[in-house]
């Protein structure tokens, strides 16, 4: 038995989160008022970014159709962005706009007490392209109870789910057991892969501090583990790459920390290392970085839309796979190279060139699996489908 799951710390932590969750549910008031029409409520992990999906399709929502209010959920290190209103994740006007918005705009779940009134429309965007199984097709016993019984009815709620790939629209389907109408668009947060300007990139590096063009920007993005978790319940920080560590000449290091590790990030920089776990747009840094280093994380399937070299750090594969399961044979499709140590990691960057042209072929496979439908017209295509031809 794990005691550490059972701390006393953890205990009141839950049992406090538990009190304000009921709350919140006595404020959230479906029902008592009409819906607003014309109102959209965005929300990108429920306030910890504001990006991903919901960002592109405001972006040009925002462009299409002006007429509509535009409200962001946001958090205490978020803020909306211009033309926008932003409203505190669980705050008394939140709750309100939850219960009243026309159109809501979401890529991970709402919380457990929210239910669907007549005349609201739910667009589900979600937030990547699984390697990793998710809910139902997840081995019995690994999740609760009541985040299946939560999981079911949000998806039940949800009028529109997009996918960004026929992969997806076989998996994601049945493993949130929806039923509803699937978009499959392409990503909306991928639009900008393909339609940005090299000033564009010039800028995003610029603001980042990275002033020589010739400098290689290495962005590291690990995911989150289920078995590794702080006394308190949060999920630990992950990183298998030190701060200071020395790399070839030439070459920078971006740490990016997972939204589900924010509370419990330690990566500290040192030298040049530049942590951007906290930048508001993970698509500025996937044009900035010239290679991404990464593990299970689905950034796999959004930075591989550039063309860009892409290297796996993954010591604890064996487990990770045992313990979550994958939804197709990673090490054989893999589009780069599967490490175990940060020496391996200094010894590819050394040798990128040799590295991307040994895996052309796998790399530019995975592009037509997971790829094909990404051609910087998602957005329009999701906002045809939702909000109509007149858009």
């Amino acid at each position: 038995m794990n005691l550490r799951a059972y701390s006393p710390t953890r205990v009141l932590g839950a049992l406090r989160r538990r009190g304000l969750a009921y709350w919140r549910k006595l404020q959230y008031q479906p029902g008592k008022k009409q819906v607003q029409k014309g109102v959209v409520l965005f929300d990108s992990f429920n306030g910890k970014v504001i990006g991903d999906n919901p960002l592109d399709i405001f972006l040009e929502l925002q462009k299409v159709r002006p007429d509509l209010k535009f409200y962001w959920t946001i958090g205490t290190k978020t803020k909306a962005p211009v033309g926008a209103i932003g409203v505190q994740f669980e705050s008394k006007q939140w709750l309100e706009l939850l219960a009243t918005a026309e159109y809501l705009v979401a890529n991970t779940t709402l919380p457990w007490y929210f239910r669907k009134t007549s005349g609201q429309t739910y667009l589900q965007t979600w937030h990547g392209t699984p390697l990793k199984r998710l809910v139902r097709d997840i081995p019995p016993g690994s999740l609760t109870k009541s985040y299946l019984e939560n999981m079911k009815r949000e998806a039940a709620a949800w009028d529109y789910l997009i996918s960004p790939s026929p992969f997806c629209t076989e998996v994601l389907p049945r493993a949130f057991g929806y039923t509803g109408k699937v978009l499959e668009t392409g990503y909306p947060r991928n639009d900008r892969l393909k339609t940005h300007k090299a000033a564009d990139r010039a800028r995003i590096r610029e603001s980042l501090g990275v002033t020589d063009s010739k400098t290689v920007l290495v962005l590291y993005a690990p995911t989150w583990r289920d078995y590794q978790r702080t006394a308190t319940g949060n999920w630990q920080s992950v990183s298998y790459l030190e701060p200071g560590m020395a790399l070839p000449n030439g070459i920078q290091l971006m740490f990016r920390g997972h939204t589900n590790t924010h509370k419990t990030s330690s990566f500290k920089t040192s030298g040049s290392t530049l942590d951007v776990t906290l930048y508001p747009d993970v698509t500025d840094l996937y044009i900035a970085a010239d290679v991404l280093v990464t593990d299970f994380s689905s950034v796999m399937f959004d930075f591989s839309v550039t063309g860009k070299p892409i290297i796996f750090l993954a010591p604890d594969l064996d487990r990770y796979q045992a313990e979550r399961g994958f939804y197709f044979d990673f090490e054989n499709q893999a589009p780069g190279p599967i490490l175990n140590t940060a020496e391996e990691i200094v010894e590819t960057l050394g040798k990128l060139p040799e590295m991307a042209k040994s895996y052309q072929s796998a790399y530019k496979h995975w592009q037509v699996t997971y790829n094909g439908l990404e051609d910087g017209g998602a957005s329009k295509r999701v906002i045809g489908a939702v909000w109509g031809s007149h858009a």
